[in-house]
């Protein structure tokens, strides 16, 4: 499933931003058109796959007049790798050998384009904004809106959000005897028809609401605040059209999961600026609770440092906890209790059971912006971004056929330039 809730709006840059650019250098020289373009790579390995996604991404800004900014950009996802086509659970698979879990290359191009356009004034702005995203199965559209306001000298903003996401996935055509039983539904074979007029290829609408409100707060020079309030409705397909779950002797499932799902978050975050060394401490702490019944919380922990005027360095951790879903089980075959079938739904899906997750990164900033003349006669400023991470996951309940996953990890590396015209 492609969906993640997460902020829709732009997150207040007085809650956790200004804290690293407090040592950044002189005051940024007010600037016309910025370019900002970056690279990353994220390679995943758990057993029997080994995904590969490289992410290029170009934006530009522009600001005309004070009161207006207009943004655009182009994102990509080049992937390939392998999937799990087929789950089993252990008792099944012990049975039937290992091979009853079978993996399927995956090769895949997503392209997504967006555009904004932001009203500002002297203490409130609106913005509102579009994308359109393709794949080789699945379709795009999305619309968000955004009102901020500053309060008491712009030492509080409050700030609401919404975004509204009209997607298709694309499926295979089943048999129509078939229409009220999912348990003979049969896995899309690849994505050849897809968005086309091929008889066998079909469509399934996913429609998205996501809902934000934060307050942002400076409650000192070096102490600033942010809790966020995310809430998302999702209505329409959100299986993986390409999974099929072993749920009984000889038969094979496509995977079938709710088609609704509420989803709310709360995140806290403190920020505090060391004067001393030119440093700063973030503490951000997230509690999510969905339909599904899966819970989850997140510590997070970043120290940033300044070193000189326009370099700063940040390490960073993370841990996460969440909790399976309702229907989720490992085994739908023949597990016995609390493993084996519940209700009238499965799934194969890893991340709808219960795991924990750790990451850990670092990144560095180099920042150059002049005090008088532009760069080379031409730039207003210079940032130059590189960061890299780690991340372990510990499933507790998820095997193939069997066999627990070891050594799942996940690494990310990204590069970014930006500069100003």
């Amino acid at each position: 499933m492609r969906v993640q809730l997460r902020p829709v709006g732009a997150l207040v840059a007085a809650a956790l931003g200004a804290t690293g650019l407090a040592a950044a250098g002189p005051a940024r020289a007010q600037q016309v058109v910025t370019l900002d373009t970056s690279q990353t790579v994220f390679y995943e390995a758990p057993t029997k796959t080994h995904m590969m996604v490289y992410t290029p991404s170009a934006d530009a800004q522009a600001s005309p007049w004070s009161w207006l900014d207009v943004r655009g950009g182009w994102e990509a996802d080049v992937v390939s790798g392998a999937s799990v086509a087929t789950k089993a659970g252990a008792a099944y698979g012990a049975t039937h050998g290992a091979d009853v879990v079978s993996t399927a290359s995956v090769h895949d191009f997503r392209n997504v384009g967006h555009g904004e356009v932001e009203l500002k004034g002297a203490t409130t702005s609106l913005t509102g904004g579009y994308s359109y995203g393709t794949e080789n199965d699945y379709r795009s559209q999305s619309l968000h809106v955004s009102a901020r306001t500053d309060a008491y000298q712009h030492n509080t903003q409050f700030e609401l959000a919404y975004a509204r996401n009209f997607d298709q996935v694309c499926d295979r055509v089943q048999d129509t005897a078939l229409a009220n039983q999912p348990t003979l539904w049969t896995a899309l074979e690849n994505s050849t028809g897809c968005f086309s007029s091929d008889p066998t290829r079909t469509r399934h609408d996913l429609g998205v609401d996501t809902y934000e409100a934060s307050w942002a707060q400076s409650w000192t020079p070096v102490v600033q605040t942010q809790l966020t309030y995310t809430a998302q409705l999702l209505d329409g397909f959100q299986s993986d059209p390409y999974r099929s779950v072993i749920i009984g002797e000889g038969v094979k499932a496509q995977e079938h999961v709710p088609g609704e799902r509420a989803r709310e978050a709360l995140t806290a975050r403190l920020a505090y600026y060391l004067r001393a060394i030119k440093g700063a401490v973030r503490l951000s702490l997230r509690a999510y609770h969905d339909t599904w019944a899966i819970d989850s919380g997140t510590a997070e922990l970043e120290v940033e440092k300044s070193v000189g005027e326009s370099v700063r360095l940040m390490l960073r951790g993370r841990l996460y906890r969440q909790t399976g879903a309702i229907f989720w089980s490992d085994d739908y075959a023949s597990g016995a209790p609390p493993l084996g079938p519940k209700g009238q739904y499965f799934t194969g899906d890893r991340e709808l059971s219960p795991f924990w997750s750790y990451l850990g990164g670092l990144r560095g900033v180099w920042t150059v912006i002049p005090s008088a003349r532009r760069l080379v006669g031409l730039f207003t400023g210079f940032k130059l971004v590189a960061s890299a991470s780690m991340q372990g996951f510990s499933y507790d309940e998820y095997t193939l056929a069997g066999v627990p996953i070891q050594n799942a990890w996940a690494y990310v590396a990204t590069v970014s330039a930006e500069v100003g015209f």
